[in-house]
């Protein structure tokens, strides 16, 4: 999904003289191009994350359309005040792109676990922020970031997934009963379609999208099922399971909410994100066995 993404901006930047791309010393082997092609709507600030998202800001305020890469858990908790003073503060267009999700980068431990980062953009007004669960929607999200025209921030997982037809921020695929709906986005949608091959009775909502969220739309699936669980590589306490149940308690909507997700999380290295999933019952297996 992260070639897909840098592929269409290089692609938007022939006919978009407005569109800038930086980076902080990430994407090598993907971004020689603009480098090469776009040397005055290109820059590299290093490994200097905070210098990135202030510079962009100086980008936009002269009319570009800044696009800032690199690591998600640097370009969020490293520039928070930057994001908020920098950018939301005045609104700037601004597009951050923040390449690995949840568990993407475990062998390389804590620092670089990115379970907390959206979580934190969701206490600030004015930002956008996505997270696409398919290659389809990665050919589509820097569209929907261009045409919006407000600070955006692309929570861009590792992997290829494929989902059919999954180019809305909100795509639903129905099982045979209406008992159980999973809601998920990123890669943790996959153990969710998984799941759903495994106990064709369940629903399963997936969102590209998750903030601000389309509450009018999302209600509807919520009034319907008995039973609702939110499933994230992120902290529930203020990931998507806190915001599903802001909106089962504002609209006072009765079902059972329940979260799989990092819960009790500590401070661990894994050899691989698996073994954080099986940890923390991100896997098929593990949401269908917690399901029955």
């Amino acid at each position: 999904m992260r070639s897909k993404i840098i592929d269409v901006i290089y692609e938007k930047m022939k006919i978009d003289e407005r569109i800038f791309f930086l980076t902080a010393d990430m994407g090598i082997n993907m971004i020689e191009k603009f480098e090469q092609n776009f040397p005055n709507r290109f820059l590299n600030v290093g490994i200097a994350e905070q210098n990135l998202i202030s510079v962009s800001a100086g980008l936009a305020n002269v009319g570009f359309k800044p696009f800032a890469y690199t690591i998600s858990n640097f370009a969020i908790t490293r520039c928070l005040e930057q994001i908020r003073n920098d950018i939301i503060l005045h609104e700037y267009p601004i597009t951050i792109l923040g390449t690995s999700t949840g568990f993407d980068n475990a062998p390389l431990g804590p620092t670089h676990h990115i379970i907390d980062d959206w979580g934190v953009l969701r206490g600030l007004p004015g930002i956008d922020i996505y997270c696409p669960s398919s290659v389809e929607f990665a050919s589509k999200v820097i569209d929907c970031v261009i045409e919006q025209k407000r600070p955006s921030y692309i929570r861009i997982p590792k992997g290829q997934p494929r989902i059919d037809n999954n180019f809305e921020n909100m795509f639903f695929l129905k099982g045979s009963s209406k008992k159980n709906l999973l809601i998920s986005y990123g890669t943790v949608v996959e153990s969710c379609t998984e799941a759903q091959k495994i106990n064709n009775s369940l629903n399963v909502l997936i969102l590209n999208k998750i903030y601000p969220l389309d509450e009018k739309n999302i209600i509807k699936y919520l009034k319907d099922f008995e039973n609702i669980w939110v499933v994230e590589d992120h902290f529930p306490q203020n990931g998507m399971y806190n915001a599903v149940c802001e909106l089962i308690a504002k609209n006072k909507i009765i079902s059972n909410i329940n979260s799989i997700a990092p819960n009790n999380y500590t401070l661990r290295v894994g050899n691989s994100s698996k073994y954080f999933w099986k940890k923390y019952s991100l896997d098929s297996k593990s949401i269908v066995e917690l399901i029955n």
